[in-house]
């Protein structure tokens, strides 16, 4: 009908809108023109640190013998859940931060908002899985019977994703209702809506997160803040603040295992116990901070207690997004700058990479990356002594410990490496429990 009282009318569509003053029909929010520049950059540094450092991680991790320890899947949990935000949240949220319509199709409009609430999901779950290895190994290491193996944390993170999967399903199953409603857009991702202004004669492909009734997307948002932060937090804070109040206390329980220790050894045990505890206690802190205002700015968006109109609700949606894409590069930047040995390994693996063989075999003969591990010759002779009495069997690695293949002719002993495992317990070491000790009951 339009188009034909124009043509009738001998007058341009442009010249039509100009003459009357007409705005679009549908409206669709953008960033100010002068911070769009800042956001790319932003957008583009977190895809490409995420994307590098989580793979060093992963890298460093499973190209060697670091696998035998449990802590290890842990910490490639976490990882591997910053990779799923880096790969295809960021890129796909970057896009439709800056193009009117979304270009990737139906599949991927959902896809993106699925993984994005299933890799945090697993992120927080996995960090609670660390948090009460800890808590079991420090505070109650005599009743640790069978220690954390490597078969036990891949059955606590199949349940960890699992979990995160199930709670991300209605992030895909959304329903679609009519009305495009910009008030309330989080950009979770759920469904594909096309919209057509025939006044601009424009068609607007929209990627929105559609809720058959309001109720139901407070609910969600709601199960999201308590199930995948709140709860998660406050437990996390309760165990991590008892595992410092033993590890900093007077009496420490794991104290007792290496009582035959001068004290200076069993000073040096606690201490990187301790450096342990800090790292992951700062892992945790670190995606409290950068995910808690984006549950809240949802919350208040879905509950309409957020009084702005679309364009300044959107700049506030993508400000917080970012900073929550920002927590994917934190954890690598963590563990370099709190675990020398961590960047240990990855100077070494740089270094074999770059020289020849027989000079990287020069360099030295390997290179532990864990957080800690019985070093001191001295130190492992008297460990075994006080342990052989309560039967002591088996060592799992450290996590992070990558034995680099060298020219070093002289192999790692390994501690209790000789010792029977029929009549023993074991001995654990990990990323957050440098060493903690549990005997049989018999």
């Amino acid at each position: 009908m339009l188009t034909f009282w124009l043509e009738a009318s001998n007058v341009s569509r442009h010249q039509f809108i100009q003459e009357f003053g007409l705005s679009p029909l549908v409206y669709v929010p953008r960033l100010p023109s002068a911070l769009q520049p800042i956001f790319s950059i932003l957008y583009v540094l977190i895809f490409i640190l995420a994307l590098a450092g989580n793979t060093a991680v992963l890298f460093l991790l499973c190209r060697r013998k670091a696998l035998q320890a449990p802590s290890t899947f842990f910490v490639c949990s976490l990882a591997l859940s910053d990779l799923l935000i880096s790969i295809f949240c960021v890129p796909a949220t970057l896009l439709q931060h800056f193009f009117t319509n979304w270009l990737a199709g139906e599949f991927l409009c959902k896809l993106v908002a699925f993984l994005q609430v299933t890799a945090i999901s697993a992120s927080i779950f996995t960090m609670i899985c660390i948090a009460a290895e800890r808590f079991q190994g420090i505070l109650y290491p005599l009743q640790l019977q069978n220690g954390y193996f490597p078969s036990h944390a891949i059955k606590m993170l199949a349940a960890v994703w699992l979990a995160a999967l199930v709670i991300a399903c209605p992030m895909w199953y959304a329903h679609k209702v009519e009305e495009l409603a910009w008030y309330s857009y989080r950009y979770m991702v759920i469904f594909l809506q096309v919209k057509y202004d025939f006044l601009f004669d424009v068609h607007y492909t929209c990627c929105q997160e559609i809720w058959p009734h309001t109720w139901q997307r407070q609910a969600y948002t709601t199960f999201l803040l308590l199930l995948v932060f709140l709860v998660p937090m406050v437990t996390m804070s309760v165990l991590y603040g008892k595992i410092m109040r033993e590890l900093w206390g007077k009496h420490r329980v794991h104290d007792v295992m290496f009582q035959t220790l001068p004290g200076s050894e069993i000073n040096k045990i606690t201490r990187k116990k301790r450096r342990a505890v800090k790292m992951m206690a700062t892992v945790v802190l670190l995606f409290a901070v950068c995910w808690a205002p984006f549950h809240l700015v949802s919350v208040l968006s879905d509950y309409g207690k957020l009084s702005l109109d679309p364009d300044q609700e959107f700049l506030v949606f993508t400000a917080v997004q970012i900073l929550g894409f920002g927590n994917s590069i934190c954890n690598p930047v963590v563990y370099a700058v709190l675990n020398k040995n961590f960047k240990k390994g990855l100077l070494a693996i740089f270094l074999q990479r770059g020289r020849p063989r027989w000079l990287a075999g020069r360099l030295g003969g390997r290179a532990r990356v864990g957080v800690s591990a019985i070093d001191s010759l001295h130190l492992r002779d008297r460990s075994e002594q006080s342990l052989l009495g309560d039967g002591a069997h088996q060592w799992s690695r450290v996590a992070w410990e990558s034995e680099l293949h060298t020219l070093n002719p002289f192999p790692q002993v390994h501690l209790f490496q000789g010792i029977s495992k029929k009549h023993s317990s074991p001995l654990l070491l990990s990323v957050t429990d440098p060493l903690h000790v549990s005997t049989s009951s018999s």
